[in-house]
């Protein structure tokens, strides 16, 4: 059963495939939702049907992107190839039963993103939302574990370091990917340009990224692409989301263990023909 939360998420993104109108995000937005009422509705804007499409991050996608990328392959022509450290087989009860079937076809990829062998110039679009933070920290469990993920029950013992070169390397292959004038839609915390801390559902921590001023601009400054479009959000303390001038306007969250960011920046970008 879907969250009223993931249905209204859902249903905003499948109004932008419908009319083509892109997301303006003017005032104050989500009342008390995720980062995802900005980033799922955002990335719906880029498709206009009939794109050959690469997820990263597709196994354990938020519900509401999930349903968006079912939606785009049912009824807009979106061919979906994904790349992930978990095989969905592996954790089909998760997913709505309504969408096991479209779910389970989509080809996977399976491996340490950076380190896979991709297909050359093949997808018109890719997209890594929320996800490109955990790369470099997430490892798959063995498959008798009960979560899918390695990953500890005591706070302290989370790693809190990734290497350095781990944006270079991700949009490196993305760059080899994409065909000659493809998008690449990137959606990412913001915080404090260092690892943070979030607690699963299981009660496990994981560590992930919060993009700063300096690792944005790492992020947004590889070779091979050109900037399209650079947006930055605030969770402000009344549960309100604000468009703001910079991930600068994020340093100043205090740095929590929380199920959401505390801001969010959105990177278009398109490779370099």
């Amino acid at each position: 059963m879907l969250t009223q939360e993931v249905q209204t998420i859902l249903a905003e993104a499948c109004n932008v495939l419908a009319t083509g109108d892109r997301p303006l995000f003017d005032g104050e937005i989500g009342g008390g939702m995720s980062e995802r009422c900005i980033e799922t509705p955002w990335a719906a804007g880029y498709f206009r049907g009939g794109e050959k499409l690469l997820d990263v991050g597709f196994s354990l996608a938020s519900p509401d992107w999930l349903g968006l990328l079912v939606e785009l392959g049912r009824h807009h022509g979106v061919t979906l190839e994904a790349a992930d450290i978990i095989d969905p087989e592996r954790i089909r009860a998760r997913y709505p039963k309504d969408w096991l079937d479209d779910v389970l076809a989509v080809p996977v990829m399976l491996g340490d993103f950076r380190q896979l062998d991709l297909p050359a110039a093949r997808y018109d679009i890719a997209t890594c939302i929320s996800t490109i933070e955990h790369i470099g920290f997430d490892k798959a469990a063995d498959k008798q574990s009960s979560s899918a993920f390695e990953r500890p029950d005591n706070a302290a013992c989370a790693p809190l370091s990734r290497p350095l070169d781990t944006n270079k390397k991700v949009l490196g292959q993305f760059h080899s990917a994409l065909r000659d004038g493809g998008i690449l839609l990137i959606s990412v915390p913001l915080g404090k340009d260092a690892a943070g801390l979030v607690e699963d559902s299981m009660g496990l921590f994981a560590s992930q990224w919060e993009y700063g001023p300096q690792s944005w601009k790492d992020l947004s400054s590889q070779p091979g692409f050109t900037v399209l479009e650079e947006r930055f959000f605030s969770l402000r303390d009344d549960g309100l989301w604000v468009e703001t001038d910079g991930p600068d306007a994020c340093m100043t969250q205090p740095r929590r263990t929380l199920p959401h960011a505390q801001g969010v920046g959105l990177l278009g970008l398109r490779k370099n023909g």
